[in-house]
């Protein structure tokens, strides 16, 4: 009768311990979990908003054009410093030296109407091709 009672007791201890570790594993999976949730909340929340972004359509009172084109500037564009971007996976970049004085020109289709930024502040902007999107960013 003592053996049997020795290795129940020794069965329910080796029970506990492996109970033991299950919840100390799930507790180590919950504190994961939860650091990596605050970690995807934390970048959301420092997602950068747009120093100037083009419209998408532009209305003179008579008709309503697309936005199909934009371009960057070194100073006002009547100095005609307009600068070349790089082209990545269908957009168009121009990272922005701090020594210029951007001006982001969004231009829309069907019309000679088009809308100037002055983008201080801004650290590169970008164009998407499809659909046709403008900003820049800080």
């Amino acid at each position: 009768m003592q053996n049997r009672e020795i290795e129940l007791r020794g069965w329910v201890m080796f029970q506990m311990i492996g109970l033991n570790s299950m919840l100390l594993n799930n507790r180590k999976i919950a504190i994961l979990f939860t650091s990596l949730l605050l970690s995807i909340v934390s970048i959301n929340c420092h997602a950068q908003t747009p120093v100037v972004s083009c419209p998408a359509t532009f209305s003179d009172k008579h008709a309503v054009y697309r936005l199909f084109n934009a371009s960057l500037y070194d100073g006002p564009i009547t100095d005609n410093a307009e600068l070349v971007p790089e082209f990545k996976k269908e957009k168009a970049i121009w990272d922005i030296d701090p020594r210029i004085d951007p001006y982001f020109v969004c231009e829309y289709a069907a019309t000679r109407h088009y809308i100037v930024f002055h983008a201080k502040g801004a650290a590169y902007c970008e164009k998407s091709k499809a659909p046709v999107q403008a900003k820049c960013m800080p």
